[in-house]
């Protein structure tokens, strides 16, 4: 079991993978939406964190096909959003996300959400 990372900014995947390993937790980083969604077909993660602007396809969009996917339909999703809008996270929910966050992310809060929705997962 692992957490996908989806997030362009190389420092923000960096600091995503850093905080999650200090939680125990095993994380595969992706770039862009293709290469997640790709990525949550071969092996199907424990949670998928979210960005919403993506360079390829709005991270919304990626939320809604993995919703989409028989394979990837449980799967909890976090989305995150460098706009504290509420409009932004009733966009997120309506998309599937199972949660959501502003950035900055603030600690230790990020990763006890992070360790809810993978608990809630895994209880299926």
């Amino acid at each position: 079991m692992y957490v996908l990372v989806i997030e362009d900014d190389r420092f923000n995947r960096t600091l995503y993978r850093d905080l999650l390993e200090a939680e125990g937790f095993a994380v595969v980083l992706a770039s862009s939406a293709a290469a997640g969604l790709a990525q949550a077909r071969a092996e199907v993660p424990a949670l998928v964190v979210m960005d919403i602007e993506l360079p390829d396809v709005d991270g919304l969009v990626a939320t809604a096909e993995l919703r989409a996917d028989p394979r990837t339909v449980g799967v909890p999703i976090l989305v995150i959003s460098a706009h504290a809008d509420p409009a932004h996270e009733a966009g997120a929910r309506a998309a599937g996300a199972d949660g959501f966050s502003c950035k900055p992310l603030r600690f230790p809060g990020f990763q006890q959400l992070v360790r809810s929705l993978a608990e809630a997962g895994a209880r299926g």
